[in-house]
């Protein structure tokens, strides 16, 4: 059965991603077969250019790039993340804030629209962050995940799983400067196959969104099984 993720877990996935701050476009990219622009493309078609987005786990700004929303607020735990997205992103439809899934300092009914992109596995608390983020969607607002999980045994599993372990840290060694990779000590990549195999099956999620209060909760498959796009809906009234 997968694991939560603790507490001195999530800091050290959190140092890792910060030290690929320079490198992270290019490596994710490589990472996932070259798609990630692709998957992005589908996440920011769902956002229309009246609507208000946040986007939790924003990182360095590559999907929030895309969104064609009126206002876009790019939320990441990590503060370093922030600046350098701020850095990136032109205009005054962009806003930022550094705060956890889990506790999310908005109003209720604040946003038409909320997406996470690879960022949902790092959720330490996933029924909480579903509670959250129901409470900030407004009536008739959707959520939309994009992220990865550890596929059914069989030959997609052994795939992703020597991918992950094995292919993405030697990509890293390859598309990171030696004297970076010295100075860190340790391929941040190494510590992301935690998160993968503490991914849950598909259908627990479907269910923690319901038990959230999420409406027409649903998903498909982009990719072996394992990337996957869940969406769901605040309802439009409640009882």
């Amino acid at each position: 059965m997968p694991q939560p993720i603790d507490e001195d877990s999530w800091r050290g996935i959190i140092e890792a991603l910060e030290n690929l701050l320079p490198y992270y476009e290019r490596t994710n990219i490589v990472n996932t077969w070259f798609l990630l622009p692709l998957w992005r493309r589908e996440l920011s078609g769902t956002v229309a250019r009246e609507d208000t987005v946040l986007e939790i786990g924003s990182g360095p700004g590559g999907l929030a790039i895309l969104l064609k929303a009126r206002k876009v607020v790019c939320l990441d735990p990590s503060r370093e993340m922030l600046s350098y997205a701020r850095n990136k992103l032109d205009g005054g439809r962009y806003r930022f804030a550094s705060a956890l899934a889990e506790k999310l300092p908005f109003a209720p009914a604040t946003f038409d629209k909320v997406l996470c992109s690879f960022s949902f596995r790092d959720f330490m608390d996933k029924p909480l962050a579903f509670r959250e983020m129901l409470g900030v969607i407004r009536p008739g607002g959707r959520l939309h995940v994009l992220e990865l999980l550890r596929p059914d045994p069989g030959w997609r599993r052994a795939f992703m799983d020597a991918w992950i372990d094995k292919a993405v840290p030697a990509i890293a060694r390859v598309l990171v400067p030696r004297d970076a990779m010295a100075k860190w000590g340790v391929n941040p990549y190494s510590s992301f196959g935690m998160t993968y195999k503490a991914m849950s099956p598909i259908g627990e999620y479907v269910r923690m969104a319901g038990e959230a209060g999420f409406e027409d909760v649903k998903y498909r498959f982009l990719g072996m099984k394992s990337i996957f796009h869940l969406q769901g809906a605040r309802p439009r009234t409640t009882l």
